[in-house]
């Protein structure tokens, strides 16, 4: 049986002596924000005879001590693809919080009965967390434990000024009802004509009903994205023959039939008042029954179905089934009474924005990196991920995006791109080596915070906009609506050097991208990559402080193959015993023109039982010079330590790898790499001392690899015209070396550059 026990001593310590304050000494604003409790073996369940219990988290959102009655409950291991809805009161008792939950517990995705859970809280304040315990009931079972919380700004925002939607009014999703004769207005601007026309264009996309991507739908929504702005019934009813088709052309798995839904949404909610009540309550209740579908998941066994809250696949389907299910809020359905009295489109709505959020707050960092790499994390934004934010803020007046790491998606890859370039290319992390580019400025750019609003506008105009492309990123015709709707109508343009910084820092993720300018196609951009949140169950690389460096045109350091191979990056192999698997960040420094300085220290490496500990880990320290101070524009320093049994068998052979597109010459210790335009990169090895370096051809290009002693000192700098100069002093780690007027060493974990 389990154990009972009350926190009885903590609360004593903090409500229990005569020196306690009384409740109304605790400030009320301490609880406001997203409150998020977890109860320490909250719930339970038999397995094989035995009682196995899980911790709760319970969800609410209060202000001054005053919550919304709405409360919800996730226990992943008691099942990760359901949350439970309850009601919460919050009353005062002696000097704590009491909360009175009442919760039902879905105990599968595919039960249809609700089992009650009640559990009555203490809480007190302590810093910045709460403290308590709980008793409870579930399953005829009393239950007692000890409870802590976080709070956390509240989350999402009210819309200011928002209007409920009424009964069947349509469109929602993209754009109001009422907001349509402006954009019809608005299509007959330059711009409106320009997007119109470039909708027409990937009309005549073949349709691919199949594939990752089905995208049926999303063809279906730009027909009808012409039906609403003409309204013009011949589009509505191409659009009807291609949404048919795709309801009965469900894709092969949960993440592609993802997509379907999306797509069919999104042309349900435009093609709505052209279609007749028989079609509309034919897709309406088709909707509803894939939101259900995809909230409920499937068996990883099933085509490799992934659950966890950072996973490109339940991003996909948890954006698509939120937004089926606010496509048809108040629309008239052939669903019986009893299962949309348990579950309406509503609470369907609500559950996939727990998803939603839990996947914003896990998957992608403080600054938009993304766990998964920039494929696996860009691709389900534009199958429904930003369709169902935008539908958020249309249909529940609820914002997502400000202020939140949300709000940094396009920020972000604007330090990252090369913005004079119409494809919009980046140096990648992750699988597939590739992004959602175009697309995703295109679907993007109506969530973009005003204060960053002039430095997006300003890539987007020279790139894919009026001075650029002018493709407007559509790359699908339903991209057309969200750009039409998104494109402001009057926006200042202004480099993105007077409103970012030059450096890119994702805290979360230990992801660093150094800038010197937003220019054109000689920019230079770096970055180096920690994998300091690794999370289990999703993409990984084994990409522990691996690097990229683009400049003058050159790709000089670019990713290799996307095989998930080690030496697929830039780093250093160790080819007699796994990758590292995480890295901390133990320095960062940087300066106004984009130059910086980080240094990653590797989790370690030990040889299995062995007694003492037999391992090794690693120092990396990655330095970038902007400052034109060594006679180069570019001035790039890399120098690996490793500490540990580092002259143990397994542990003695050590390869350096970079990947480049460029041509390669070796000779001694140093390479050069030619670019197309005739910019260079020199490399020169200062230790090891006899360096062997050696060039190996790819898939995307060339890899150099060098063997040598223990640790690697690497200078590298990119110019037009003759390389300056590298004068060493000393040897090993301890070596000063000079290049033109800045001196470099290396002391104890990091690279010290003297004119820094």
């Amino acid at each position: 049986m389990k154990k009972s026990y009350l926190l009885g001593s903590l609360l004593t310590l903090f409500i229990g002596s005569a020196k306690a304050p009384s409740f109304n000494q605790i400030n009320p604003n301490l609880l406001s924000g997203n409150i998020n409790l977890k109860l320490k073996q909250g719930v339970w369940r038999e397995l094989d005879k035995k009682l196995i219990f899980q911790d709760i988290n319970l969800y609410l959102s209060c202000e001054q001590s005053k919550c919304q009655p709405q409360v919800w409950g996730y226990a992943p291991k008691f099942n990760p693809d359901v949350d439970h809805q309850g009601t919460v009161k919050v009353t005062q008792k002696n000097n704590a919080w009491l909360l009175n939950v009442d919760l039902n517990i879905l105990p599968s995705p595919w039960s249809k009965t609700l089992e009650n859970a009640q559990y009555t809280i203490e809480l007190v304040p302590a810093k910045d967390q709460l403290l308590g315990s709980y008793t409870g009931n579930y399953n005829e079972r009393t239950l007692q434990g000890e409870v802590t919380g976080i709070i956390t700004p509240l989350w999402p925002k009210p819309v200011a000024n928002f209007q409920p939607i009424q009964l069947q009014e349509h469109p929602r999703l993209i754009f109001r009802k009422n907001e349509v004769s402006r954009l019809q207005e608005k299509a007959k601007t330059p711009i409106g004509k320009a997007i119109l026309a470039q909708l027409n264009q990937s009309l005549k996309q073949p349709i691919d009903y199949g594939g990752y991507v089905p995208n049926g739908g999303y063809h279906a929504t730009g027909y009808c994205l012409q039906a609403v702005l003409n309204e013009d019934a011949k589009s509505a009813e191409i659009a009807w023959r291609i949404v048919e088709k795709s309801m009965n052309t469900p894709g092969n798995r949960i993440l592609e039939h993802s997509a379907v839904v999306a797509g069919v949404a999104l042309a349900y909610d435009l093609c709505y008042q052209q279609w007749g009540k028989e079609r509309q309550e034919q897709v309406a209740t088709w909707l509803y029954r894939q939101a259900d579908q995809l909230l409920k998941g499937d068996s990883p066994k099933k085509g490799g179905w992934n659950s966890t809250p950072w996973s490109n696949w339940q991003a996909r389907a948890r954006g698509a089934s939120g937004l089926a299910a606010l496509a048809i809020i108040d629309d008239p359905l052939l669903i019986d009474e009893a299962t949309l009295k348990r579950q309406s489109p509503l609470y369907l709505a609500q559950r996939s924005q727990q998803n939603i959020k839990r996947y914003l707050t896990t998957a992608i960092g403080n600054q938009g990196f993304g766990t998964e790499g920039d494929h696996y994390s860009t691709e389900p934004w534009v199958i429904s991920v930003i369709p169902f934010l935008q539908a958020t803020q249309k249909v529940l007046g609820e914002d997502l995006v400000t202020d939140t790491n949300v709000a940094w998606m396009l920020p972000h890859y604007v330090m990252r791109s090369l913005s004079s370039d119409s494809n919009l290319p980046i140096a990648t992390y992750g699988r597939h080596r590739h992004y959602a580019g175009k697309s995703l400025f295109a679907m993007g750019l109506g969530l973009v915070p005003e204060s960053m609003l002039p430095a997006v506008m300003w890539v987007f105009a020279r790139s894919i906009g009026e001075d650029g492309d002018r493709s407007f990123g559509i790359q699908s015709p339903y991209e057309a609506a969200y750009i039409l709707a998104g494109y402001p109508e009057s926006s200042k343009l202004t480099n993105p050097a007077e409103i970012f910084d030059h450096t890119l820092v994702d805290e979360e993720k230990g992801f660093y991208v150094f800038r010197n300018r937003w220019q054109d196609n000689d920019d230079f951009i770096a970055s180096i990559y920690t994998l300091q949140q690794p999370l289990a169950e999703s993409w990984k690389f084994p990409d522990v402080g691996s690097f990229r460096i683009w400049g003058l045109g050159g790709r000089w350091a670019i990713p290799g193959s996307s095989d998930g191979q080690w030496d697929d990056e830039n780093v250093v192999v160790l080819p007699n015993v796994k990758p590292w698997q995480t890295g901390k960040s133990i320095v960062f420094q940087s300066r106004l023109d984009g130059s910086g300085i980080v240094s990653v220290l590797t989790n370690p490496i030990v040889r299995p039982l062995s007694d003492p500990l037999v391992g090794v880990r690693s120092i990396r320290s990655f330095a970038v010079d902007y400052s034109g101070k060594s006679g180069s524009p570019g001035l790039f320093v890399v120098v690996d330590q490793f500490i540990g049994s580092i002259k143990e068998k397994e542990f003695k052979e050590k390869i350096w790898v970079m990947h480049t597109k460029e041509q390669v010459s070796i000779k001694n210790n140093t390479f050069t790499l030619l670019s197309n335009n005739g910019a260079t990169m020199q490399g020169t090895f200062i230790t090891p001392k006899s360096v062997q370096i050696y060039l190996q051809k790819t898939a995307t290009g060339n890899k150099i690899l060098a063997k040598g002693e223990d640790h690697f000192f690497v200078v590298m700098t990119v110019q037009k015209g003759k390389a300056p100069a590298v004068k060493v002093t000393g040897t090993g780690l301890d070596a000063q070396v000079t290049v033109g007027g800045q001196e470099i060493t290396f002391v104890k974990d990091k690279i010290v550059l003297a004119d820094f």
